[in-house]
């Protein structure tokens, strides 16, 4: 079998022209990757009052921590938590109104030994920093109750 080849360009009709052209527009472009966080571009944490200790690691480790005032109560720092998340070790005070005021909860009652070194290498601020990361809550439509277990493992539950 010979091969012929063609000094001419080859021809297209229109349509086949526009579809190339088309073609060619998409394989020389560059991938565009888009991400759209929920909440916003930093994971925001409210510290219940017993857990001020975790503050520094936790910002340490790339968190926004806010702290609210001493004896504030539940019904005022559920209104202040709106898109955030609020850590504590009494997760069942807020899981009522998580959806109602729009905020996420970290539940940290399964760790035996909560250590107030306010630092990033506090082993604490580690096992929540790695589930709240592995979970990724933080860029999840709706709202959460994130469970920490002793063992750095989680259980993550959507609240309806």
């Amino acid at each position: 079998m010979a091969v012929v080849e063609s000094k001419q360009a080859p021809h297209f009709s229109k349509r086949g022209a526009l579809v190339m052209k088309a073609f060619e527009e998409f394989a020389k472009s560059e991938p565009e990757d888009l991400i759209e966080l929920s909440k916003q571009g930093y994971f925001t944490i409210l510290l219940d009052e017993n857990l001020r200790g975790l503050e520094g690691g936790l910002e340490d480790d790339g968190f926004k921590v806010i702290m609210p005032s001493q004896g504030l109560a539940d019904d005022a720092l559920k209104r202040k938590a709106r898109g955030w998340a609020i850590l504590t070790r009494n997760s069942q005070d807020f899981v009522s109104g998580a959806v109602r005021y729009d905020y996420d909860i970290i539940g940290i009652e399964d760790i035996k030994f909560v250590d107030d070194k306010g630092e990033r290498t506090n082993e604490t601020v580690r096992k929540i920093s790695d589930a709240v990361r592995r979970s990724r809550i933080g860029t999840r439509k709706g709202n959460f109750w994130l469970k920490i277990r002793d063992n750095g493992s989680f259980h993550l539950e959507q609240l309806v």
